[in-house]
């Protein structure tokens, strides 16, 4: 065989070669194609399922409500409590109706979000040579306008002193005082912290009342844990909360939702620096125990 003969073979071997490459990269194309219309059809089907879902509870509201309203006419002896139900009844349907979500977020989607964030922050902090305290201190400077005036603060040293205002608004602190050193972040409690304030108004004044009400909306404001108990209150010094189903994941993670609102909402109110420490425990009912310091239960120096 001639070598003319064995390069035209080899051309047409090679051209084959590429026509198939080239068709199974059309295959997979056309297949990516009818995965992501799926996905998109799945959302969508979810999401109108969520919709219907609100939208058959408000009917069902409205249906008791319309119900005791017939009810009142026909038993005037229950007049009072049945209309009482019918106003209950019409004013949950209006409210369920008209604040059903556009948008439903699976809480899988917040917590990988966070753990994105998460692992970039403790791997600045390791890269850093940061320690694992966290402190959330109280800040009187410019926050943008969805975050209370707190901020997350990391020592590079064991032996630590907290930097003033100014130094904190930068997020490597980085002054004369080498003890000072540090990561200064603005804490995802912060941000939670005002729209706890939105929902409840001014906070509470007295510590129980204020701990209370934190762990509280914890479980049924912001659904972030199935369950939230203060354990120990330790007036001027430390409370413990503990912590039940974490939505989020593992609450030991840096700046943590559940966490850094208990921290922020403290520093807020006592407006102290708060070091906040979260541990896993094995107990029937709790997952987790978080522990909020300051004053003279604080360790800083």
């Amino acid at each position: 065989m001639s070598k003319q003969e064995q390069t035209l073979r080899d051309d047409q071997k090679n051209r084959s070669d590429q026509t198939v490459t080239k068709s199974e990269l059309e295959d997979l194309q056309a297949q990516l194609d009818i995965l992501v219309e799926e996905n998109t059809r799945l959302r969508t089907a979810y999401r109108r399922s969520k919709q219907v879902e609100y939208r058959n509870t408000a009917l069902g509201l409205a249906a008791i409500g319309l119900i005791c309203g017939l009810g009142a006419f026909l038993f005037p002896e229950s007049q009072t409590v049945l209309l009482a139900l019918a106003g209950c009844g019409g004013f949950g349907a209006i409210l369920t109706y008209y604040l059903t979500p556009e948008q439903v977020v699976p809480a899988s989607i917040g917590e990988r979000t966070y753990s994105a964030f998460a692992t970039t922050y403790e791997a600045l902090s390791a890269e850093l040579g940061l320690q694992d305290t966290t402190i959330y201190v109280p800040n009187s400077g410019a926050s943008p306008q969805s975050f209370a005036d707190i901020r997350l603060f990391r020592p590079q040293h064991a032996r630590y002193q907290l930097p003033n205002t100014d130094a904190l608004s930068s997020v490597l602190v980085v002054t004369e005082n080498e003890l000072e050193h540090g990561l200064s972040l603005y804490p995802s409690g912060a941000a939670l912290l005002t729209e706890f304030e939105k929902m409840t108004g001014d906070l509470p004044s007295e510590l129980d009342d204020l701990a209370g009400q934190l762990a509280e909306t914890l479980t049924h404001g912001f659904e972030l844990v199935d369950n939230a108990s203060v354990e120990n209150i330790e007036p001027g010094q430390q409370i413990t909360v503990s912590i039940a189903g974490s939505t989020y994941g593992s609450i030991t993670r840096l700046d943590h939702p559940v966490s850094s609102f208990l921290g922020s909402g403290l520093a807020d109110q006592l407006q102290e620096p708060v070091t906040v420490e979260a541990v896993e425990v094995e107990d029937e009912r709790s997952d987790y125990l978080v522990t909020c310091s300051w004053g003279e239960g604080n360790k800083d120096t």
